[in-house]
Order: structure tokens, then sequence, then C-alpha cells
């Protein structure tokens, strides 16, 4: 649905003053990039920001090992453990129910926000993880994911607060099976980001669209196999039926390998959000164009236009097989690793008439 954010992104169209292509220092003003689709967010539930996950485990297995567990934020692992008999959701329920790594979320009702026209974010609830309440004087409340990894007072602890991994294939998860009280060990791995091997997301979470369409080859390192374009950013396409001399315009989003994954552990995502230029704004802060996009310290301030909002979590991982571990049915990782190696495409389409 388009927000309000829309309408006022339409109206700074239809205001500026045209006179300004005379004056040179503020003729870039008028260049229609600025009022173009810049960024998406993915996000999820309020209440989800404070498990799968986000929560610190004071108990951790290193390779499936009690005997080498260790406390803290989970000595940069990304751990998925089990809430089953939790009192704070009052019935029993597995990890992975819990964790957003399988389908079964009938169990356990996790609802976003109903999207509204007047949203400003994804998430109108508190996203705070309170993990990081006493680590940061300013914890993150974004609505939406944030890229912890690229914020230098957060970076330590990215493991617990979300959501995308840095890249080189570093990054450890481990899932486990079992009762909260006696968790038994699932499988493990290493997560790679995508986003951040090509510095395509920054701090706050904006994912920066490919200034040059699907056409342009991108980097294509690590991710051949949804097409090097979207490597580069997500992709603002048209095509037969979704032609834009019929005022229709799509979008292809495509959270890759480690990025997909990582998401997934953390709980998964029932928003997108989609954004232009808050151009008034930067313009009051002094910030003029042209806005070049820089992952590391982008001054880019950005207005929610659009948001697409599902009940069901669009990275669930479907569970293949069943895989007996110590007498305990869990995951295989199978399923899972389709997430790892490949990632979920979703195209988002826009109908301006």
């Amino acid at each position: 649905m388009f927000t309000q954010g829309f309408g006022e992104v339409i109206t700074d169209v239809l205001t500026v003053n045209p006179e300004l292509s005379k004056l040179t220092a503020a003729s870039s003003i008028l260049d229609a990039s600025n009022y173009t689709f810049q960024a998406v967010t993915y996000g999820k539930d309020a209440q989800g920001y404070n498990y799968h996950g986000h929560a610190v485990s004071s108990i951790q297995y290193v390779d499936g090992d009690p005997l080498k567990g260790v406390s803290g934020y989970n000595d940069g692992f990304i751990i998925v453990k089990n809430y089953r008999d939790n009192p704070a959701f009052g019935i029993a329920a597995s990890s992975y129910e819990v964790s957003a790594v399988n389908m079964a979320l009938d169990v356990i009702k996790i609802m976003p926000n109903y999207p509204h026209n007047h949203d400003t974010r994804l998430e109108r609830s508190s996203t705070v993880t309170t993990n990081i309440a006493d680590y940061s004087s300013t914890p993150y409340d974004l609505g939406h994911y944030p890229n912890a990894i690229a914020d230098s007072t957060l970076s330590s602890i990215w493991n617990v607060v979300g959501g995308f991994p840095p890249a080189g294939n570093t990054s450890k998860y481990y899932v486990f099976s079992g009762t909260e009280d006696n968790p038994q060990f699932a499988f493990s791995g290493n997560l790679s980001g995508v986003y951040n091997e090509f510095e395509l997301v920054d701090k706050y979470g904006y994912v920066t669209l490919n200034p040059n369409g699907p056409l342009d080859s991108g980097l294509s390192s690590t991710t051949n196999e949804q097409g090097s374009d979207l490597s580069a950013g997500v992709c603002v396409f048209s095509s037969t039926g979704n032609a834009a001399s019929n005022a229709v315009v799509s979008l292809a989003v495509v959270p890759q390998k480690g990025d997909a994954a990582s998401l997934l552990l953390f709980g998964g995502c029932n928003h997108i959000g989609i954004y232009c230029l808050d151009l008034n704004s930067m313009l009051s802060s002094g910030i003029t164009p042209p806005y070049s996009w820089d992952s590391l310290n982008n001054n880019r301030k950005y207005k929610l236009i659009g948001k697409v909002t599902f009940l069901e979590n669009l990275f669930t991982s479907k569970a293949d097989s069943i895989l007996e571990i110590n007498g305990v049915d869990a995951l295989a990782n199978n399923s899972f690793l389709n997430i790892v190696n490949k990632g979920p495409l979703i195209v988002l389409r826009f109908n301006f008439l």
C-alpha cells in the first residue's frame, strides 16, 4: 500500500520551483533521481525483536558440546534456542516455531501491526531490543531490522541485535532443539552477508536500489544464483504486463544467501518498506544534492512511501524432512540450507493508476 509519504513526495514534485534551474548551486534539486524510489527495509512484529536470535543466552554449546558452554553475548554466535514451556508464552512451543525456522506459526500468533496509510515506519510498536538497553545509550528503535555490524558502537554484538551478517563467511550460527532447560544441538554453520560484501546496506538497515537497473552487470562474485544485477541492489524494472507506459512498475527484492538466513534466524520478515528521499528534511538540515550512496557514512534521510505486510513470514523454511537427534525430532538442515544457498525472490508491483 502507498502511505501518506508518497503523496508528500508527489506534492514536492509538483511544487518545486523550476526557476531553480537558473541557480548553479541549487539546480540539482530538480534532478528527477531525487524523487524516485531509493531504498527498502525489512521488518517483523515488534515482540520478535526480543526473541529468536536476539535473545542473549546464558548458556551456549560450542560444537554441540555442553562442556564448552560459555556465557555473555553468545561469544559472537547467532544462537537460536528453545522457548518451550517458557512462561512468557504460556503454551508449549518448539524452538523452531518461536524462532521462525519452520512453518508451524499457527501455534504462536506473533502478528505484525496492520498497515496504515499514515505509517511513517514499518512497525509502529517499539522494536527496541532489550538485550542492548544497557549496552548502548541509544538502542535502536527503527521499526525495522538494523545493520548493527556497520555501527561502531554495536558491531561487537551484532549477533544479538541483527539483522545482516558481515561478509567473509565468518559468522557462525547454532540452532538447538529440545527444551529450554535441556537444549539439544541440532545444526550449525557459517553465514556471509551479500549486502555488506557489496556495501548495499547502511547501519540503519536501508538497502539501496541499483541505480543502473536490471541491465547492469552488477557485482557477481558470490551471487550468480539470482543474477548479477541483483547483487548491485534492489532493481526497478518493467516487463510484459508491467509496462511503465501502463503506470505499472515493479521492484525485485532478493535478500540472498547469508542475509536471508540471518534474517530468518532473527525471526523472519513480515514487512517490506519502500522509501524515497526526505528531500525537504535534508535541505532544511543543510544537506544538499547530489546525494551519493555511502553505506558507511550515509547522510540520506528517508521517507516511507509504501509498505507491504504479510501475516506469514516470507523467509519461512519448510521442513522437507525430520531428523532425530538424541531422541528429539528436529528440523533437518537441508531446507534451511535452501535459504543459506539462495534466498527468496520477492517482486513488489506498484500500480500508479
